[in-house]
């Protein structure tokens, strides 16, 4: 057994050898259904010889193969001699033979070629398959046989009795002569032996009645074959449908004994149903009697529902007094605070008026005593618009620029512009303190964190936000001051941080003391300044607006000022402007940076009319973002330094008990209820109209400012 077929040969004899005249049948296990198979070879090559031919499926798998080789080998012996017994029952004697390969159709291919096998015949299809308009090959048997088998070998394939297909090999089926002479010349042998008296005439007519008398005897065994087959069908038939309706038989039994025990459960369901039944009743029946007390119980709730109602119409009324209470010193409380505000104001404009009056004018001496005579050890700043010094006037601390001689402005004009100057106070702009004309000076508070173009390095990016958001609301009050003020000098080394990294703007309308004095050759100056302004030499609101757009893109960047503008932009198309972002700022919201950059990018349009508005974009973007500051990053800065957003715009103080104005920015509440109802209607930052005088507490910064004092 393996590749190797083995083949298993009986009753090859002489003319079985014959296979010019051998008819091979191909039957399998099923002898019922290879019964159709025989019938139809029997009925249509009647006189030939007939082989039956059984191929046994190889177990190449079973471990133990050669354990169970006899049993499988007396199989295969049982079932040809039940075919070899139909033959016998028609009157034929057939030889037989077997052969074992891997598969049926590999072992038919395999016989055909060791015994030069010229005539088969095989199932087309399983008999279930059959159909009366079937015409080709359904079987993958018959397809494989069909297809592989030599071509010497003509094949008919049959599927329940009926030919469906077949293969031939040019020759023609063999005629039955050649046995009917093998018959009549043995049939001619024995008259001659026990009739030698006999004429030839007579010989010849006795031989061809003993030829029909045998065929008929034939033709009789065949069809009594026949019979018995179709005896046998029948009766295996009905045994089926026997068992067939034993099975039913069985299965409606189950079914009744099923259906007894379910009427059993409904029957004891409907039991407890009504013993259940029974005791809602009982209860039914206690309830009612209880009924009458349950009525007088109701009645006894009702009268107590009326004297509660009367009692809570005494309370609603007494709280309505005392609500009426309540509002009437309320409205003196209010009076109370309306006449301390006003009072307030009124000393307010006192100290204005005062510092009006008594604006520092210092000699040039006292400059040359406060810069130890323009030592250069304290100079903290140079370039075209003058030199920076730091000293000290009367025990103050301040920041002294010294201006070039340039303009036509006499010493009165210039004096009159820089009182002017002074005039304008807002939180992030650096405080004027005084001037001298004698040596064309200022002098500015002094702030000792230097400028923003020196740390951007170190502030992370809500600082940085924070910054831009102060700066913006500068310049919205100085654009909507009257007169207007145009600041035309923004770059970072005029934005300077004071010790609690609060923002302010300085260099104030230095372009209204100095006018003229820009210059295309500058690169610093050119970058940060507009191109309609170098052209022309006119400054405008747009003016700053472009300037701050340049300013906007160096604190989200870090790049320099001669390239951000054209790195940004490029970042921002290639989509990969986290390559760009400076990343010494922290964990930037990557997607508002982007949103900040196209808006920077926006302020840097050369045409005016494309760029955005103060008011309406810019701030409006960056309290978006500065709103995104948490309580992590809170946490995360220095317990000693104060965060800018802690500090009250107009007190300058940490905030206790933060406000939320309807300009967006968060104030003490009693600095900001101060300035409302003193009867201001603008912002103190940006001195815009305000929508409206409401306010909101601002519970998180309040959170975080109690969670930075612990920690501090």
């Amino acid at each position: 057994m393996g590749s190797e077929a083995e083949v298993i040969e009986e009753g090859i004899e002489e003319e079985f050898n014959d296979v010019n005249n051998t008819v091979f049948v191909a039957v399998g296990k099923n002898v019922m259904e290879s019964k159709s198979l025989i019938l139809w070879t029997l009925n249509n090559f009647s006189g030939m010889k007939i082989c039956l031919f059984h191929v046994h499926q190889s177990a190449v798998q079973l471990i133990s193969l050669l354990d169970d080789d006899d049993d499988d080998k007396l199989s295969v012996h049982k079932i040809l001699n039940e075919y070899s017994l139909i033959l016998s029952q028609a009157g034929v004697e057939a030889g037989k033979v077997w052969i074992e390969a891997d598969t049926v159709e590999s072992g038919i291919v395999q016989a055909i070629e060791r015994h030069c096998v010229q005539w088969l015949v095989m199932g087309a299809a399983s008999q279930k398959l059959y159909s009366k308009d079937m015409s080709e090959l359904k079987s993958n048997k018959a397809i494989y046989v069909c297809q592989q088998a030599p071509v010497s070998c003509q094949i008919w394939f049959v599927c329940k009795g009926h030919l469906i297909y077949t293969r031939r090999n040019g020759s023609t089926l063999p005629s039955n002569h050649r046995s009917q002479d093998k018959l009549v010349r043995s049939f001619s042998a024995m008259f001659l032996e026990g009739s030698q008296g006999l004429s030839s005439s007579d010989l010849r007519d006795r031989l061809e009645y003993a030829t029909k008398d045998a065929e008929k005897s034939k033709q009789k065994a065949f069809e009594e074959s026949i019979k018995r087959w179709r005896a046998e069908e029948d009766a295996n038939e009905a045994l089926s449908k026997a068992e067939e309706s034993e099975k039913s038989l069985t299965e409606e039994s189950t079914q009744i004994k099923e259906m007894k025990v379910t009427l059993t459960t409904k029957a004891q369901e409907i039991k407890t149903m009504a013993n259940q039944r029974n005791q809602f009743i009982k209860e039914l029946q206690m309830v009612k009697d209880q009924k009458p007390g349950l009525v007088d119980r109701i009645s006894r709730a009702c009268d107590s529902e009326k004297e509660l109602e009367e009692r809570i119409i005494q309370a609603v009324n007494l709280l309505i007094t005392f609500k009426e209470s309540r509002d009437s010193l309320q409205d003196k409380l209010d009076d109370a605070r309306r006449q301390i505000n006003r009072l307030a104001k009124y000393a307010c404009e006192e100290s204005t008026d005062l510092s009006h009056a008594e604006f520092y004018r210092p000699s040039f001496l006292e400059i040359m005593e406060a810069t130890q005579d323009f030592n250069q050890s304290l100079k903290i700043g140079e370039g075209k618009r003058g030199s920076v010094y730091k000293g000290i006037l009367r025990h103050l601390r301040v920041a002294i620029k010294m201006l070039p001689s340039l303009g036509t402005q006499g010493d009165a004009e210039f004096d009159h512009e820089a009182e002017i100057l002074s005039r304008v106070r807002h939180p992030n702009l650096v405080t004027l303190i005084g001037v001298c004309p004698e040596s064309r000076s200022l002098i500015y508070e002094y702030l000792e964190n230097g400028n923003l173009e020196d740390q951007i390095a170190s502030l992370q990016w809500y600082n940085r936000i924070q910054i831009c958001s102060e700066i913006c609301s500068a310049l919205i009050f100085l654009h909507s001051s009257r007169p207007q003020i145009i600041h035309g000098n923004l770059k970072l080394t005029n934005i300077l941080l004071d010790s609690n990294q609060v923002s302010k703007l300085s260099d104030l309308g230095i372009s209204r003391l100095i006018p003229n004095t820009l210059s295309k050759n500058e690169p610093e100056v050119s970058v940060y300044t507009d191109p309609e302004v170098l052209e022309f030499g006119k400054i405008s609101v747009s003016s700053d607006v472009y300037s701050f757009g340049v300013v906007l893109l160096r604190i989200l960047t870090g790049r320099p000022a001669l390239t951000v503008i054209d790195d940004t932009k490029r970042a921002l198309e290639n989509g990969n402007f986290g390559t760009v972002l400076d990343l010494t700022g922290g964990d930037w919201p990557i997607e508002h940076a982007k949103e900040l950059a196209y808006l920077g990018l926006r302020c840097c349009e050369k045409n005016p009319l494309n760029r955005p508005d103060f008011v309406n974009d810019i701030l409006l973007k960056l309290e978006t973002m500065r709103n995104l500051v948490t309580v992590s990053s809170v946490e995360s800065e220095k317990h000693q330094k104060i965060p800018s957003y802690f500090v009250c715009p107009i007190f300058q103080e940490v905030m206790k008990d933060p406000y939320i104005a309807a300009d967006g920015f968060t104030y003490e509440a009693d600095a900001i209820k101060g300035w409302l109802n003193s009867g201001h209607k603008t912002s103190p930052m940006t001195n815009l109209q305000l929508d409206h005088c409401d306010l909101l507490p601002n519970h998180a910064l309040s959170y975080a400012i109690q969670e930075w004092q612990q920690h501090s």
